[in-house]
Parts: structure tokens; C-alpha cells; sequence
């Protein structure tokens, strides 16, 4: 989901991730540098979705080139940034998807919880200054439950037993299955159709039988979910969309 550029590192101890300025067209970006052990080359990665800028570097000496790094490849990070359509506040007068829906986002003097959804209209309650997190908050205990419902009823279905259920704010994967049986899931997908949501749950319950994309695995997946065509579908052609929603501001 990133448009990247690397080149080979060599490895050295961990270290922080820390944030730096990188000037590209008389624009000032602040570039995210962060390590990653695991990496085997320095990454410079623009969220096409965003135009956030992120250098990754496997070990603690990349720290200090990373900067540089990102610098040398300026030309290419602006061919990028002129695709990328930004990010979008969840502020009121801002539209949003809901469940696949769009919805307007509107301040309210007075209410009984701080955010609720009614007649299309998602309704914040408190002073502006403080609604991009309270909707933020919302959205993420929403994806939640229903990451909860969905995943634990799949799973009855196919005999397994999550170990946890985890919600995320993840930039290159909608949902994973760790070796230890948590289920992971991108809180964005709250964003999506219900039949997108319930096919990523329906995928990741399916690794707690087959930790691989074999025969076995899809008709694990299959047996949740009739059609997993139109949801692959959906999230090739609109996943680069929502991920604009609350981005930077997590």
C-alpha cells in the first residue's frame, strides 16, 4: 500500500524512531525515521493515500543517514506526494464513510455520550478543538466490538479460539494472525461495507486453522464467507481511500 524506494544496510543495535525535516520544493515535510531490525535495507516509503514520508533503517547507524537518504531521493518523493490526494480531519463538516455509508460529521451543544450516529449524521459533542478524538475514539470502539462479534462467531464455526483480538492503526495490512493466535485488525475497516469487514475477519480466523494461503486455508475462508471475490475487489479499488481518514492524527 506504499510506494517505496530502498537500498542494502548493514545491520546494527536498535534504536528509537525519532522524526526529522526533509525541504522538497520549497515544501518543509517532517519524515518519520524508523528502525526496524528486521529490515534488510533502508526503505523510503510515501503513504499514497496520505503523502506521509517514512525512511526505515535496519539498524541504529541508518538512524543518522537516514535523512540524507530520504534527500537523495527528493525527485522521486515529490513524484509521489502530487499523487497522493491527503489526509482528511474528523472534524465537523468533514464526510466520512461508516460502515460503507457516508456521513457527515456535525458538532452538537449538548447530547447523552460524546459521540452517536443518527440519520446519516455522525454527532459530536464538547468543543471542536477536542472532536477529531473523540470521533477517532469512537470509530476505534466500534471496529472493535464488531471485530469481537465477528471474529468469535468464525471462529465457533470453524472450532478455534483467538488468544486475543487487537485493534490497530496499521498503514500496510488490514488484518494478521501472530503465531501466539491474536487476531489483528486495522480499526479503519469500520469505514468499509459490512461484507469487506466481515471477509478480512473471515481471512485472519482462517490462519488459526492454516497459518499459510493454501487450498485448505481458502475454504476455510470460504466456508465464513460466500464471495470473496468483491471484497478483494473493494479493498484494491477504495483501500488507498480510507486510508486518508484520522491519518496523523492517531
Amino acid at each position: 500500500m506504499f510506494f517505496t524506494k530502498n537500498m542494502f544496510f548493514t545491520k546494527k543495535p536498535p534504536s528509537p524512531a525519532r522524526h526529522e525535516l526533509l525541504k522538497i520544493d520549497g515544501r518543509v515535510l517532517e519524515v518519520r525515521v524508523r528502525l526496524n531490525p528486521r529490515a534488510r535495507r533502508m526503505i523510503v516509503k510515501v503513504n499514497p493515500a496520505t503523502g506521509e514520508v517514512s525512511v526505515t533503517v535496519p539498524s541504529r547507524r541508518g538512524l543518522s543517514a537516514a535523512l540524507d537518504f530520504a534527500r537523495g531521493e527528493k525527485d522521486w518523493i515529490a513524484r509521489q506526494l502530487e499523487k497522493a490526494p491527503g489526509p482528511v480531519a474528523l472534524v465537523p463538516g468533514a464526510s466520512i464513510p461508516f460502515c460503507g455509508i457516508r456521513h457527515e460529521i456535525r458538532a452538537a451543544a449538548r447530547g447523552l455520550s460524546p459521540v452517536w450516529v443518527q440519520d446519516g449524521v455522525i454527532w459530536v459533542r464538547g468543543r471542536e478543538v477536542h472532536a477529531p478524538r473523540r470521533v477517532l475514539d469512537f470509530l476505534k470502539c466500534e471496529a472493535r466490538k464488531t471485530f469481537e462479534i465477528r471474529a468469535l462467531d468464525y471462529a465457533a464455526r470453524l472450532g478455534v479460539k483467538p488468544s486475543r483480538i487487537a485493534v490497530r492503526d496499521t498503514a500496510s495490512r488490514w488484518g494478521s494472525c501472530s503465531s501466539g493466535r491474536t487476531l489483528s485488525f486495522s480499526w479503519r475497516l469500520i469505514l468499509a461495507p459490512d461484507f469487506v469487514l466481515d471477509y478480512v475477519v473471515a481471512h485472519e480466523v482462517a490462519h488459526l486453522r492454516e497459518m499459510n494461503h493454501s487450498a485448505r486455508f481458502w475454504a476455510h475462508v470460504k466456508n465464513l464467507v460466500a464471495d470473496i471475490d468483491a471484497p478483494q475487489g473493494w479493498l484494491k479499488a477504495h483501500g488507498r481511500e480510507i486510508q486518508r481518514y484520522a491519518a496523523g492524527k492517531n
